[in-house]
C-alpha cells in the first residue's frame, strides 16, 4: 500500500471511530509497522487533518466535518434534484459554465446531459465521468486529488484554469449558510479554487438546500452580497434575504 493510500485509510478509520485511535490499532488494521504509521500520522498532522497525542491520534474538527462525495450525493437527494432542475433552467445554448466539486453541482450536470451546445469547466471528477457519456464539451481544471474529497481537484493548477477562463454562469454549493449571510465551508483548498470561479463568472448562483440554513462551517467563502442568485428547494431561504436585496431566489 502506498503512503498516500495508507494515509487515506487512516483518515477513514478515524472518521468511522469518531474519536481517538491508537497507533497499535492502526498497525493491526492496516498491516503496517509502527514506524510507518507514525510517519503517516506526522504527515497528516502537518497538513492539519489530524491531531497526534500520546499513543495515537484523533481527527481535527475541520477534517471530521468533511463528508465523502458518495455520502453527500445520498443526502437530501429530493431537495438537490429540485434545485438542479431550477438551475438548469437558467442555462442558455452556447453558455460556458463553471461547476464546482459539490454534490449539488453533480445533480445540475445530470440535468444538462442533453445540452450539447454548452461547455462545462469543472474540478469535479464525478461530473467529468457523468458528462463523458453526453455531447457536452467538458474541460478539466487539472490539479491534484484532494486527500479528503477524492472526487475533487485542487491546488494551483486547478486555480489557474479558472483564473484564465470566463464563465457565463457559476453553480456552486457549500456546507453552510448563516443567518447573517455568511457562506462557509470546511476546506481551505476547495475554497481557494472556488474563489477563482467566483472572480471570473458573470453570474454567480449558490445552490443551497435548506438543511444548510442557520449553520456556519470553519472557513468563510463569501457572503450573499457576492452572489447573484440563490436557489433552494422551498421558501425557507426568504428569511435570510431581508438584508440582501441583490439576491434573486428560485
Amino acid at each position: 500500500m502506498l503512503n498516500r493510500e495508507r494515509e487515506q485509510e487512516i483518515l477513514n478509520i478515524l472518521k468511522s471511530e469518531k474519536g481517538f485511535v491508537t497507533v497499535k490499532h492502526l498497525c493491526e488494521a492496516l498491516f503496517a509497522s509502527e514506524s510507518s504509521i507514525r510517519r503517516d500520522l506526522k504527515a497528516l498532522e502537518k497538513r492539519g487533518q489530524i491531531k497526534r497525542s500520546y499513543g495515537g491520534a484523533s481527527l481535527e474538527v475541520s477534517a471530521s466535518d468533511i463528508v465523502t462525495f458518495g455520502n453527500r450525493t445520498r443526502q437530501n437527494t429530493e431537495a438537490k434534484r429540485a434545485i438542479a432542475k431550477k438551475a438548469a433552467a437558467l442555462i442558455n445554448d452556447g453558455d460556458l459554465i463553471f461547476l464546482d466539486q459539490s454534490s449539488t453541482s453533480f445533480y445540475v450536470a445530470a440535468e444538462i446531459v442533453d445540452k450539447s451546445s454548452v461547455t462545462v469547466i469543472t474540478n469535479n471528477i464525478e461530473i467529468m465521468i457523468l458528462l463523458s457519456k453526453s455531447g457536452v464539451k467538458v474541460i478539466s481544471s487539472g490539479g491534484f486529488l484532494s486527500d479528503s474529497n477524492r472526487n475533487c481537484l485542487i491546488g494551483g493548477e486547478a486555480q489557474r484554469t479558472f483564473d484564465n477562463a470566463y464563465a457565463d454562469i457559476l453553480f456552486f454549493s457549500v456546507k453552510a449558510l448563516s443567518e447573517n449571510g455568511d457562506v462557509t465551508d470546511c476546506s481551505t483548498e476547495e475554497i481557494a479554487v472556488r474563489n477563482s470561479m467566483l472572480k471570473n463568472s458573470a453570474k454567480k448562483v449558490l445552490l443551497c438546500d435548506s438543511s444548510k440554513f442557520g449553520k456556519k462551517a470553519v472557513f468563510r467563502q463569501c457572503t450573499l452580497k457576492d452572489v447573484d442568485i440563490l436557489i433552494s428547494e422551498g421558501e425557507a431561504a426568504n428569511k435570510y434575504l431581508k438584508d440582501f436585496d441583490n439576491i434573486v431566489t428560485f
